[in-house]
């Protein structure tokens, strides 16, 4: 009965607050500023906002009421500190609506107890940074390209040495915070989140995550809150990761998994630094992601699939912003979708129809629909069982790199790579093999959220990839020695050799559509070996040699 009555009273006072803004930009946008600081001034009185703070400071500056705009931009002040939201002392001395106020001594006393907040805040963000590159650099003096020495070592000695390194440091804490260098002058950081009890002698899962929104995000990090990615919509992450580590890259608008390129090496980048100091599993690294974040995934598995065993996305919007996006390159992994049936980013019609593509095609790709629910699905808690799915899904799945048939398409060469095979060159005046054809299909509804979120069908006419720029394709594969590839607009291309796939007593060789290119034995190339393993730090999918082919 005390609750309802608590209700009864709070819900007006709610109501008249609410009227309050809503008179206060009446007012505002009739220039009747005394009214619009009135209003806003009632609502401060149940509701501390830095927002409505800052319109009513700006409401008695245009009334020219020097009293109250300074009582209104302490409000400001006050309500920025209290929620965080900090205001800094240049943006406040830059806003020209306050420029009546520059020589009043009150208007100092704010200025300079904004600055000393200023310096107070920085002080303790610098030491919150000190402090976890502390821990950094603690981890990192124990890196694995510290402690392998290889240099005096037999090719194979060293091969060996690097298959069963196994010497990493303790890491008692949950969260690290490590910072990442981007170029020369411009660093970030990302979260990785530890599995409970980890023992650096036993090997483990890795799951990144990527963020969506990259193009509204600015700026970079020093550090990473662990609260910043691990709660809300990344809840069930958080919650079934058990024994999977949990990496947490930040993109922005700049550098990003899906556009610009530029910032496309930073995963591959980031998984190398972690596995200079945590025991991955090679062979156990996943990525998924949201909206953006999502894409990236999607665009990983198509464009640089190698250091990865699977892909997974929420509300993904499938292709490759970059590029062409060569559907068959899923052959070499597989795709776990998760799309709901209000999606704004990507209509259900069209995951449909890429469905019926893959299947045709005999691809390793699912797409879990769930109805009723818009483009934000994480944030529901009915989304908990698809993340239950997807690590169930992970649990059973390991990369193979040495896996006896690739097929591999590309309109880049920087992106030439799947496991063993690399196309170093693409000859796209060449005639096209009778196989080398683009996927493609017809989107002829998207989804449009109106007021409230209604949802709106709206009738499109849009082919679902773009090619604008001629690719080579690849089909390959290996048995006994035998390396028997077929080519299509491509110049020249790299098969890389394991011991853990071919004989290195007997010869190998490679017979290029149709003809024999070469019969030869290999040995072990040092120099090659640890070039390519310093590029990846992959313990598993280690390359001794590798044989160039130039398409006669």
């Amino acid at each position: 009965m005390k609750k309802l009555f608590f209700l009864l009273l709070f819900v007006p006072q709610l109501l008249f607050a609410q009227n309050y803004i809503a008179k206060g930009d009446s007012c505002f946008k009739a220039k009747d500023y005394a009214c619009a600081g009135t209003n806003y001034d009632l609502y401060l009185k149940s509701d501390a906002s830095n927002g409505i703070a800052y319109r009513s400071a700006l409401s008695w500056s245009l009334a020219n009421d020097r009293g109250k705009t300074l009582e209104a931009i302490r409000a400001y002040v006050r309500c920025n500190y209290s929620e965080r939201v900090f205001v800094f002392s240049k943006e406040l001395m830059h806003d020209k609506n306050f420029d009546f106020l520059k020589n009043d001594p009150q208007w100092k006393t704010i200025i300079a107890g904004v600055e000393a907040k200023e310096r107070e805040i920085a002080e303790k963000e610098r030491k919150k940074v000190d402090s976890v590159l502390t821990i950094q650099r603690r981890i990192e003096n124990e890196a694995m390209q510290k402690k392998l020495d290889l240099r005096e070592d037999k090719a194979d000695v060293a091969y060996q040495k690097i298959k069963h390194y196994n010497s990493y440091p303790a890491i008692s804490e949950k969260y690290l915070s490590l910072q990442f260098q981007i170029t020369d002058s411009t660093h970030t950081a990302f979260l990785v989140v530890m599995p409970p009890n980890y023992n650096p002698k036993r090997s483990y899962a890795v799951l990144f995550f990527l963020h969506g929104a990259v193009s509204s995000n600015v700026g970079y990090l020093d550090m990473v809150e662990p609260g910043w990615d691990t709660g809300g919509w990344n809840r069930y992450y958080t919650k079934y990761a058990g024994d999977v580590i949990m990496v947490y890259p930040h993109g922005n608008r700049d550098y990003n998994w899906m556009y610009p390129d530029a910032g496309f090496f930073m995963v591959p980048a980031m998984l190398k630094q972690i596995k200079q100091v945590i025991n991955v599993d090679d062979n156990r690294v996943f990525i998924t992601g949201h909206s953006n974040g999502a894409t990236g995934s999607f665009s990983y598995s198509m464009k640089q699939p190698s250091p990865f065993a699977a892909f997974y996305g929420f509300n993904t919007r499938p292709r490759v912003e970059t590029g062409g996006t060569y559907i068959r390159n899923i052959f070499n992994r597989s795709f776990f979708n998760v799309s709901t049936d209000q999606d704004y980013y990507y209509p259900p019609g069209a995951n449909d129809s890429l469905s019926v593509a893959m299947k045709k095609i005999g691809a390793d790709y699912q797409d879990h629909r769930y109805t009723g629910f818009p483009h934000w699905f994480p944030k529901f808690d009915e989304s908990e069982p698809a993340y239950i799915l997807l690590f169930d899904d992970l649990a059973g799945r390991k990369r193979d790199p040495f896996h006896p048939k690739i097929f591999w398409e590309c309109d880049d060469v920087k992106y030439g790579r799947c496991d063993w095979l690399r196309i170093t060159a693409l000859d796209t005046t060449a005639k096209r093999a009778a196989w080398h054809k683009n996927i493609n299909f017809e989107i002829k509804k998207w989804v449009v959220m109106g007021k409230k979120d209604t949802v709106i069908i709206r009738d499109t006419l849009l082919r679902a990839y773009k090619y604008n720029k001629r690719s080579g394709a690849i089909k390959a594969t290996f048995k006994n020695n035998l390396f028997t590839v077929e080519t299509s607009d491509v110049k020249c291309f790299s098969i890389l050799l394991s011991p853990e796939m071919i004989d290195l007593n007997k010869p190998i060789s490679v017979v290029v559509n149709g003809k024999l290119y070469c019969k030869q034995k290999v040995t072990y190339n040092k120099d090659f070996m640890l070039a390519d393993f310093n590029a990846n730090a992959d313990r598993a999918a280690i390359w001794i040699n590798h044989i160039d082919v130039c398409v006669p």
